[in-house]
């Protein structure tokens, strides 16, 4: 086994054998060493996720499971495939195990990036959660769950399999309910928590069928067959398969879709997004590993794994759920006052904009801004458990004011994760959020062209460009407004304020991942990387085409399934268009990808400074401002129909649970009583009528019957009796034999004729 292959997969046994030993053993450890285990099995999980980079960007030979002739393993050369012969399941088309269903592993700069980036969450959480849990009675619980939390997150994406995905997929949404329910005693965590749950279930239904149709056509379900067979579904059209057939592309399209209904439930897309914010019911260090590093990165991770099967319109379906997402988070947030609830509902909108990225074809920028925002996310949740903490558990912003003065270090690095999520220039956030604006502005030019082109209107393509820098100042409003009524001002509750205080087991976390939220951008190479994983999944599918073909490797087929995805550097980046002659020359995908480049900079580059600008001066006196605003009748309503969500809880509620749920449970209900019910009923009074008929006719005809000749037996027998002389008897005797003979006589008659 290769060796970043192999520290991969003890990363992700470390954290299952902390779950194994806390298990048995969590309640005799106790608080804190229970939370100190489980810490330093991940902090070992953490340490083979960076030694497994490091031999990675070294690069090395293929390995066991690679094919003949397959390209070195490494960075920009080509991913480490594993794949195991599992389930014997018949046919299949293509397979490295004809006749059976796979298993096994897939590496390649994509996980070595995202197992980096988990694992330093992680560990980061658990560092913070021995201080936040510090008081808990379950300390050892939380830390059990947290550590199966890990090992499900980490399988989800070293696996090489659709199924893989699928079964950590289902592990991952089992811990994120005993983690979001874990004060089960609330009532409103133990609602919160099966909420999660059976929202998601309802995006797996979809997940499932897209997976169903997958397996049904090709037989197997592994990610670089997949990418190779079906990589021309990004240009449209049907695709043809080895053995002949041809996969239309309206089912493709639902099998895309399908797909994307699961990461719609696990990334809190529009219209399965309710259940985000009320997971906040949880631990607040649980809402840091679930909002930046596992259950909702793992949606995200999903789509960017099957991005080269998924067709134009499978595409425009994820971009259009991305954008109205983004937009609803972002808008609810404005009016949340909720320390947790803000943060939930721009996680919301966050990952929105990764969603409409991968939907306009931008994959590196889709991607790169999971990994940043997971750096500035989770700083945002642990101060805000910081702030929680200091407050006595308070989470209402109305109530804090002025706690910068007494924790200085909490409100500086929340600071910084506000200035990397608003989209300010050399912190994280700038470098994949400008990227993902330029790539829609790049899209919006090329598709409204191409529709002129064909003589159709082009306006409604611009909206993918417009709606998410509208959202970028809306965001860098909401989050300055948290920071200033948390941290800035005057005191709103003295007794509150009196008693704040700070940590350094809580704190050094923090400014760990300040530094991140800094240096994520630029520095750290996930750029890199990103580029690298197209290259090494197109190089290694490429490969197979070739095998699959009989043709040389590089010939005339080559792989495709990357080729709708925005390169992720300018054309030229030396002029930018300086030359006008040279902009005609280039590409019409080119020309666009630089007037996108040229659009961010005239619309959206300022954002970070307009919106956290405008925030400043409206809450510089804490509500004073806001309070004059909300005396103004039309912003009195808006403002409670955003605080509560846009209502869709209550049409949820009123469409779902009261109308179609209980609306079946009443016909159930009343099929159930009238008929099932009926029909036992019935059958009971039928049979107990035939028993009284029997019973009557046993009494009345039977007995009667019986009794009767029992009677006229008697009264021969007496008359016998008293019979005094031999003549009586004799004419009785010749009686008997007479109508003896007249019985016999009629019956012959009868048969005879």
């Amino acid at each position: 086994m290769p060796l970043p292959a192999l520290l991969l997969l003890i990363s992700t046994l470390l954290p299952l054998a902390a779950f194994g030993v806390l298990l048995f053993a969590g309640r005799r450890l106790g608080n804190p060493l229970a939370g100190m285990v489980g810490t330093a099995f991940v902090a070992g999980s953490f340490a083979c996720a960076i030694a497994a980079m490091i031999f990675w960007l070294s690069g090395g030979a293929g390995g066991p499971g690679q094919m003949a002739g397959a390209a070195e393993w490494g960075a920009g050369k080509g991913p480490i495939v594993m794949p195991i012969a599992w389930l014997p399941t018949g046919g299949g088309i293509s397979q490295d195990h004809p006749g059976y269903l796979d298993v096994g592993l897939y590496v390649d700069s994509l996980t070595v990036a995202m197992f980096s980036m988990i694992t330093l969450v992680a560990l980061v959480v658990h560092l913070f959660s021995i201080g936040y849990m510090a008081h808990d009675r379950n300390f050892p619980r939380f830390f059990t769950y947290l550590s199966l939390f890990c090992f499900s997150m980490l399988g989800l994406v070293i696996g090489g399999t659709l199924l893989q995905i699928f079964v950590f997929w289902e592990l991952v949404g089992l811990c994120s309910y005993l983690l979001i329910g874990f004060w089960h005693e609330k009532r409103s965590a133990a609602n919160a928590a099966t909420k999660a749950f059976v929202t998601n279930r309802i995006g797996d239904f979809g997940f499932l069928i897209g997976m169903g149709i997958l397996f049904y056509h090709l037989g197997n379900v592994s990610l670089p067959h997949l990418h190779a067979m079906l990589h021309t579904a990004g240009l449209g059209g049907p695709v043809s398969l080895a053995d002949g057939t041809k996969f239309a592309p309206g089912l493709l399209t639902i099998m895309g879709v399908g797909l994307f209904m699961g990461a719609m439930g696990k990334s809190a897309q529009f219209p399965l997004h309710t259940w985000l914010p009320d997971a906040m019911e949880g631990p607040t260090p649980v809402s840091a590993l679930i909002h930046a590093a596992t259950m909702v990165a793992a949606g995200v991770y999903l789509v960017g794994r099957i991005f080269p099967i998924l067709t134009p319109d499978a595409k425009l379906f994820i971009a259009i759920i991305g954008c109205a997402t983004l937009t609803i988070g972002a808008l609810v947030a404005l009016v949340q006052s909720d320390i947790k609830r803000v943060l939930a509902y721009s996680t919301i909108s966050q990952l929105g904009y990764m969603m409409l990225a991968l939907g306009l074809g931008s994959w590196v920028g889709g991607m790169f801004h999971l990994l940043t925002h997971a750096f500035f996310k989770a700083l945002l949740f642990l101060g805000a458990g910081s702030v929680i903490v200091a407050a006595g558990h308070e989470q209402e912003m109305v109530r804090f004011g002025g706690l910068w003065r007494k924790i200085p270090v909490t409100a500086v690095t929340f600071l910084i994760a506000v200035l990397a999520i608003a989209g300010t220039p050399f912190f994280s956030g700038f470098y994949s959020k400008e990227m993902i604006l330029r790539d829609a502005g790049a899209f919006s030019a090329y598709a409204a062209q191409s529709a002129l082109n064909h003589g159709q209107s082009a306006g409604g393509y611009w909206l993918f460009f417009i709606v998410p820098t509208a959202v970028a100042y809306l965001t860098a409003f909401y989050m300055m407004r948290c920071w200033m009524l948390t941290f800035w001002g005057k005191p709103r509750d003295q007794k509150l304020y009196a008693h704040a205080r700070e940590s350094a087991v809580m704190y050094v976390p923090l400014v760990l991942l300040a530094v991140l939220s800094i240096i994520g951008g630029k520095f750290l190479g996930i750029e890199d990387l990103l580029n690298w994983s197209m290259r090494e999944s197109s190089q290694y599918c490429t490969q197979l085409l070739a095998k699959d073909s009989g043709a040389a490797a590089g010939g005339e087929m080559k792989f495709a399934g990357f080729a709708t995805a925005w390169p992720a550097h300018l054309p030229n980046e030396e002029s930018l268009g300086e030359d006008e002659p040279v902009v005609r020359e280039r590409t019409a995908s080119q020309r666009a990808q630089i007037e996108g480049h040229h659009l961010v900079l005239q619309f959206a580059f300022w954002a970070f400074a307009v919106g956290m600008g405008l925030a400043g001066a409206v809450y510089w006196k804490g509500y004073a401002v806001a309070e004059m605003l909300l005396r103004i009748p039309p912003a009195r309503w808006i403002r409670n129909w955003l605080y509560r969500g846009m209502y869709f809880d209550e049409l949820y509620q009123v469409v779902w649970v009261d109308g179609i749920i209980l609306g079946l449970a009443a016909i159930c209900r009343g099929f159930d009583r009238r008929v099932i019910d009926g029909a036992v009923n019935g059958t009971a009074a039928v049979t107990r009528g035939f028993s009284g008929l029997a019973g009557w006719i046993d009494r009345w005809v039977v007995d009667g019957m019986v009794n009767g000749a029992g009677e006229l037996a008697h009264g021969f027998g007496a008359a016998m009796r008293s019979a005094q002389s031999g003549r009586i008897r004799l004419y009785v005797m010749v009686l008997m034999a007479a109508v003896a003979l007249g019985l016999a006589g009629a019956v012959l008659m009868a048969l005879s004729g």
